[in-house]
C-alpha cells in the first residue's frame, strides 16, 4: 500500500458532515417544491389563457 503523505488530503469531518448533509436535504426539498410550484402556477396560467383564448374565438 501507498502510506506516503499525499499533498491534497480532504480533511475528515466527523459532526460536520451530518449536519451539513442534512441542511442541503432540506435546501433540496425547498427548491424542488418551488420548481414544482412554480412549474405548476405556470401550467394553471396556461391552462386559463388558452380557456379564454378559446371562449373569445366562439364569441
Amino acid at each position: 500500500m501507498n502510506h506516503k503523505n499525499r499533498k491534497y488530503v480532504r480533511p475528515s469531518r466527523k459532526s460536520a458532515t451530518a449536519s451539513t448533509s442534512e441542511i442541503n436535504d432540506a435546501e433540496f426539498t425547498l427548491s424542488t417544491t418551488a420548481a414544482v410550484g412554480i412549474l405548476g402556477g405556470t401550467f394553471l396560467a396556461g391552462l386559463a389563457a388558452g380557456k379564454l383564448i378559446d371562449a373569445c374565438r366562439k364569441w
